[in-house]
């Protein structure tokens, strides 16, 4: 499983970055790294069971799936990229929609470290230098509609017109 996961994110990232070789549950990296820390928002703990899709930009690049550890954080080899984009899998993202498709400039994460935006809460972690922090809740909610919406216009076979 380790190796097939090792081979898939070096043809995805070759060329663009330097891989994140991974180890026995642990990423051991040779370069420049950015430290992705997810929070959930409701609680304040950190989400050790996503797996975020993690995009590096040197030139246009996919996106590779690249698992938290057990202290909710991912660590991602950045090589030459300049930017960085993630997004969500399995937990829902707490960031304003604008903030979603963002691409995170890797020089400002490394300098001041990035805290994203919190819908969910008023939880607001200062991130360090070297970390961008996201916040996200699990996707438990569900609207329900137990009745349709109430309409005053009759449906096409209901009170036909007479002419």
């Amino acid at each position: 499983m380790i190796h097939r996961l090792r081979a898939a994110a070096t043809l995805l990232l070759r060329g663009a970055v330097t891989v994140v070789t991974l180890g026995t549950g642990f990423a051991q990296t040779h370069g420049p790294v950015v430290r992705i820390r997810i929070i959930n928002a409701q609680t304040g703990k950190p989400v050790t069971d996503e797996s975020l899709n993690v995009a590096l930009r040197v030139d246009q690049i996919g996106s590779v799936a690249m698992p938290a550890d057990k202290r909710g954080v991912i660590e991602v080899e950045t090589g030459r990229a300049t930017l960085i984009r993630i997004l969500s899998n399995m937990y829902a993202d707490c960031r304003p929609r604008g903030e979603l498709y963002t691409n995170y400039s890797i020089a400002s994460i490394r300098r001041d470290g990035v805290t994203t935006g919190n819908l969910c809460s008023d939880g607001q972690a200062r991130a360090k230098p070297g970390e961008l922090i996201l916040y996200e809740i699990p996707k438990t909610y569900v609207p329900t509609y137990p009745h349709p919406p109430a309409s005053n216009l009759p449906h096409s076979d209901e009170r036909p017109q007479s002419q």
